[in-house]
């Protein structure tokens, strides 16, 4: 499996009134071609902060070191010009909540061409039709009405399947996906992860899915890296992490998963 993205000894330093701080503390792992890896940990772990450092999408004034190189282009460093085309072309990403990531004021027919007419130019009627094929691909019904709706007119589940269209219209290399299943129910969740490992393995792209809930990874991921405080504690297979994990925080967070087979007695307690 060829390596798709290469992140080495990444460090994202903010600064604060009493000093640097490093958020991000020497992570590395790769990604290959039709491979999901896990990035889970519990809230504050680094995991957001790490791919929105793949992404160039850090806020102003962090830092970084050491390297990300996507296809072999080097990220890190890249110009704003670079980064640009980079994102939603050759990466993507999905975000946690669609309705703050949708504009409002536009149907999300016109966001999704806007986006596709950046990077791949072509006709308002060529983009049209490809809209309407990226929105029935991730199973919007009617997608020829629907493209003409705004984001307050769809479910939550609608709008994830939105974004997710959005962040494929170009077939992009690599798709992140930053906790797209955590605000909703859990049979939209089954149906949302099952609708990307689809993608995934139609397009041969590499995805990096974020999560705190390592039953989500577990039904998704190849590889597993485990973040605690910024830093990586754990990275391996998925059948090495959860069958014999190495780290005293990887174990309690195998044991804190609710178990069906649990005595009532405990689950109560």
């Amino acid at each position: 499996m060829s390596e798709l993205l290469v992140v080495e000894d990444l460090t994202v330093t903010f600064p604060t009134t009493r000093g640097p701080v490093d958020v991000v503390k020497d992570v590395s792992f790769t990604v290959g071609r039709d491979e999901t890896v896990g990035i889970v940990g519990e809230s504050g772990s680094g995991k957001s902060m790490t791919s929105l450092a793949i992404m160039g999408l850090l806020p102003r004034g962090a830092t970084t070191r050491g390297s990300i190189r996507l296809d072999g282009t080097e990220v890190l460093g890249a110009s704003a010009r670079e980064l640009r085309r980079l994102r939603g072309d050759r990466m993507s990403m999905i975000f946690q909540d669609p309705l703050s990531s949708l504009n409002p004021y536009y149907t999300v027919g016109l966001q999704i061409e806007e986006l596709y007419r950046a990077h791949r130019g072509g006709s308002r009627a060529a983009a049209r039709e490809v809209v309407t094929g990226a929105l029935r691909q991730v199973g919007l019904p009617d997608p020829e009405r629907r493209a003409r709706h705004y984001p307050h007119q769809f479910s939550g589940g609608q709008r994830q399947r939105i974004m997710i269209a959005m962040a494929l219209v170009c077939s992009p290399s690599l798709l992140i996906a930053d906790e797209p299943t955590t605000a909703l129910d859990v049979t939209v969740q089954a149906q949302i992860l099952r609708l990307l490992a689809d993608l995934r393995g139609q397009s041969g792209m590499g995805m990096v899915f974020i999560t705190h809930d390592l039953a989500v990874i577990s039904s998704i991921a190849t590889r597993v890296l485990v973040m605690r405080r910024g830093e990586q504690v754990e990275y391996g297979t998925a059948e090495q992490v959860f069958a014999e994990p190495r780290h005293d925080y990887t174990r309690m967070l195998l044991d804190s998963i609710p178990r069906i087979d649990d005595p009532l007695d405990e689950v109560s307690a």
